[in-house]
């Protein structure tokens, strides 16, 4: 029987979809900047590897992190100009 994680009440499925990307490079370029600040990232592309770029027109990179780094993550890349300030 496997223990209990020593991270009680996280779960690998307690993230958001942070942004939406249609160029890889800017899903990338934006995990890089989250990343240099200690913030643990996943990005989700399905581009076939960068040979059918015209997918990530219907299917857009995602970049998700988890639910305690997601308003931080937000400032962080308003901050860097990679993603509008949201209006309220």
């Amino acid at each position: 029987m496997k223990s209990p994680s020593p991270e009680v009440g996280r779960h690998p499925l307690n993230t958001v979809v942070l942004a939406y990307f249609h160029y890889r490079y800017e899903a990338e370029l934006a995990q890089g900047y989250l990343d240099e600040n200690g913030v643990p990232t996943v990005l989700l592309i399905d581009d076939a590897g960068g040979m059918d770029v015209g997918l990530s027109f219907v299917n857009p990179a995602r970049l998700m992190v988890g639910l305690e780094y997601a308003e931080r993550s937000r400032a962080i890349l308003e901050e860097a100009g990679v993603i509008d300030q949201e209006v309220m």
